[in-house]
């Protein structure tokens, strides 16, 4: 019996988009091996975006699904959405404007096939993104990436990716709920491959990011990935005891008016010390409030062998 794939699409006013993306990615999946179902994530649209929506389920209701929410939940929202729905054996999540080729899919499929449970389409080229666009998303998978901690991100990697039905089945045990799915994604830490690709142009229409979209998202996955940002707060003690010490040569090296600056100096950086010490204190016990709140497992099993039968390794 072959498996069932669901490709999950959140859109938000993509009238324009609909038909040419479903086309685009039954024409794709038709040359898999799979069964499949597309879920039209329709994410509050204000335009005929769940018309065309209809209509197309209409035509092909056997590979098609609609998800209407009831308002704009925003794309983390629309996607989870889709996860708690899919039904099928493997998911794929993607952006709809057909930036991300629907045939890449098949390629995904191998690296599946070969024993990955979750597959990251990477991105490797922004040509079409303008200059801002590529130097900001340059800027926050860097910065996202060294405050990362432990958990492993793909630079250039956005939404486009296939879980197995194992990771699918851990990714929804996950209890927090302003989870953002290119941060939990690799919080599983499951067997993980990456095909490449150049990102096409959006198909119709404009992009639904704004700037203040775009930070929002950003703040979103800087504090849902670790609690690494607030540990960084302690980076300004050793700062701090530099302009001490500084401070303390100055008032031996230094002459008349001078050296009452150093004085100055010195008490200054005593008492940043200690605030910067306990902002430290604090953003640590924030952390952990954080990690007790989001409730995430401290480990996931991947497969287990009771072969032993509780005899110990001599």
């Amino acid at each position: 019996m072959k498996q069932l794939i669901t490709v999950i699409a959140p859109m938000y006013n993509e009238e324009e988009i609909v038909e040419e993306y479903c086309m685009a990615t039954m024409a794709a999946l038709d040359l898999s091996n799979y069964t499949y179902e597309i879920l039209l994530v329709n994410d509050g649209s204000k335009d005929r975006t769940l018309l065309k929506m209809q209509m197309m389920q209409e035509r092909y209701p056997n590979h098609i699904g609609i998800i209407n929410l009831t308002r704009n939940f925003g794309l983390e929202g629309a996607i989870y959405a889709g996860i708690r729905m899919a039904v099928g054996n493997i998911v794929v999540v993607m952006d709809a404007d057909l930036q991300d080729p629907p045939d890449l899919i098949l390629e995904m499929l191998k690296k599946y096939e070969s024993g990955a449970d979750i597959v990251i389409a990477n991105r490797e080229k922004r040509k079409n993104d303008n200059f801002f666009k590529r130097v900001t998303a340059s800027i926050y998978y860097r910065v996202l990436d060294s405050l990362s901690g432990k958990i492993h991100l793909e630079r250039g990697a956005a939404n486009y990716r296939l879980l197995s039905g194992r990771a699918l089945e851990k990714l929804r045990a996950l209890p927090e709920v302003n989870g953002v799915f290119r941060v939990t994604v690799p919080f599983l830490g499951m067997k993980t491959e990456t095909v490449i690709y150049t990102r096409n142009q959006r198909f119709a229409g404009k992009t639904k990011y704004n700037l203040k979209s775009m930070i929002r998202y950003a703040l979103d996955s800087l504090t849902g990935i670790s609690i690494e940002p607030l540990r960084k707060i302690s980076l300004m003690l050793p700062i701090a005891s530099i302009i001490f010490l500084i401070n303390i040569i100055g008032i031996f090296v230094a002459d008349g008016y001078w050296k009452g600056f150093f004085y100055i100096g010195v008490l200054i950086s005593i008492f940043f010390g200690f605030v910067f010490a306990a902002l430290a204190l604090i953003g640590e016990y924030i952390g952990q409030i954080m990690i007790e709140s989001k409730n995430r497992p401290t480990s996931l099993i991947y497969s287990y062998d009771p072969s032993l039968n509780g005899k110990e390794f001599l």
